[in-house]
């Protein structure tokens, strides 16, 4: 599946700097996208936090590309895919 696929479920992603880093927190997340134009210390501390909790990141999208892809109308740093319950 592709990350426009998995980040445009409104129900199966979460967008942003504070829901990314509560998500991780609580072990929610599969997996996370980082902006690789996002600030140096916002990149950090996600990086810092997804393998702190293990959560495979991926750094390869522009925050452009990520606000599209979860149909916003602006850039994000951050989105993340939920975990199912299975999962």
């Amino acid at each position: 599946m592709s990350m426009v696929q998995d980040l445009s479920c409104p129900d199966r992603r979460v967008v942003g700097m504070k829901q990314v880093l509560r998500g991780a927190g609580q072990s929610a997340l599969k997996k996370v996208f980082i902006a690789k134009d996002a600030d140096e210390a916002v990149v950090a501390k996600l990086k810092a936090v997804c393998e702190q909790n293990r959560i495979e990141c991926d750094m390869s999208c522009t925050m452009h590309q990520i606000g599209n892809a979860c149909q916003i109308d602006v850039g994000s740093a951050c989105a993340a895919i939920v975990k199912k319950e299975n999962d």
